[in-house]
């Protein structure tokens, strides 16, 4: 169409007056740039921009320049802008476009209706390059931007559990880019198989919010438990979507003990060795943290003290190791205990005299319970 350049190039005179009505109407239109993510300097840039190297095209006949689009892509994907407003905005700039050059050819008789609808064809081929290059610039610096997000979380992840960050700027700096907070109530977990995604997303259904990272030997996740959620449910969360063993350290408080709350996950997860499918929480009794912390030494002491015990049957065994367990449990109280396991207390009685024959070691004498004991909680990180 001859036409065109000349009302290309009568827009071009009365760009600035052009360049405002687009802006004003896309403020009105779409939220993300009139709640103030874009500034109207920036919008008003972006639009000029874009808008002179089409009008260029359009008045004398040159090939696109698609750079200030693409510019634009990479700059809204920056400010996390949503694709689909970003399109929108380009459409309305192109429908402002049209409605100016259809007004200017009427009101200067320049060009026919007829003539127009040719033009029509033009016009939004050069709206649907610009919108095409724009939306592979933004598709591509948003999986670019992705990938380095992820890295800097993995690193401070690292820094985290490590203990290379230990200053409470630091700490807080890590807790925003992680979205946790710096004090509150967290857990740390690892298992050497799963999938941290699919463990963040059963988490979050129960406020749980949670980080993973794959280190040399295991997964590692950092969870921040909501103010209304038990510790309880957590572990059941954990035990119904963990794919193998799980360590679990107890809850702590503050940032700065993530480091310390691993290495009692990693011991707790050794008491899990022979035990497939199973979530454990750390222990801190300074006697469950003994022998978690040596967990061969620990096979040793429960064979040795327990070893005719743990060579009866399974179900003699179990009853047995429980009322010790029971007993221990409730200050040596056989009446106590026959309540708890719903037996008599002869009953508890007898079995306690088993223990003493098959163990050698008497309930009366201190130094001997006290290795009963130990051997009850080597038994925590055995296979038996």
């Amino acid at each position: 169409m001859s036409e065109l350049p000349a009302l290309s190039s009568l827009v071009l005179e009365r760009l600035d007056a052009v360049v405002e009505s687009m802006s004003r109407r896309v403020y009105s239109e779409l939220p993300f740039y009139s709640e103030g993510d874009v500034s109207t300097i920036d919008l008003r840039r972006s639009i000029y921009g874009n808008l002179v190297p089409v009008l260029r095209s359009l008045s004398a006949a040159e090939p696109l320049d698609l750079g200030p689009a693409r510019a634009t892509g990479r700059e809204r994907a920056e400010q996390n802008a949503p694709l689909p407003e970003v399109l929108r905005a380009f459409r309305i700039g192109f429908e402002e476009l049209w409605h100016d050059l259809v007004t200017t050819a009427r009101t200067t008789g320049i060009a026919s209706d007829t003539s127009l609808v040719d033009a029509a064809t033009t016009v939004w081929r050069l709206a649907g390059e610009c919108t095409d290059a724009l939306a592979i610039a933004y598709r591509a610096s948003s999986t670019e931007l992705a990938v380095q997000l992820e890295h800097r979380r993995l690193a401070l992840l690292d820094a985290l559990f490590l203990g290379t960050a230990s200053d409470t700027t630091t700490l807080w700096e890590i807790g925003e880019a992680l979205g946790t907070p710096l004090s509150g109530r967290f857990l740390v977990a690892i298992t050497r198989s799963g999938e941290g995604q699919e463990l963040t997303t059963q988490l979050r259904r129960h406020g749980v919010h949670s980080t993973w990272r794959w280190q040399p030997d295991a997964l590692t996740g950092l969870l921040s438990l909501g103010r209304s959620t038990t510790e309880a449910a957590v572990l059941a969360d954990l035990e119904s979507s963990a794919e193998g063993d799980m360590g679990v350290s107890a809850v702590f408080e503050h940032l700065r003990d993530t480091p310390r709350a691993l290495h009692d996950a990693r011991i707790a997860l050794t008491t899990l060795t022979h035990r497939g499918g199973k979530v454990v929480q750390y222990d801190p009794s300074p006697l469950a943290m003994l022998v978690s912390a040596a967990p061969v030494e620990a096979e040793r002491i429960s064979a040795a003290v327990l070893g005719e015990l743990l060579a009866l049957g399974v179900h003699e065994r179990s009853v047995l190791i429980q009322t010790l367990r029971t007993w221990c449990a409730n200050e040596g109280s056989p009446n106590r205990t026959a309540e708890q396991m719903h037996c008599h207390a002869n009953t508890v009685r007898y079995r306690l005299r088993r223990i003493e024959t098959l163990t050698g070691r008497s309930l009366r004498d201190p130094q001997q319970l006290a290795e009963l004991v130990t051997a009850l909680s080597a038994l925590r990180v055995t296979s038996h």
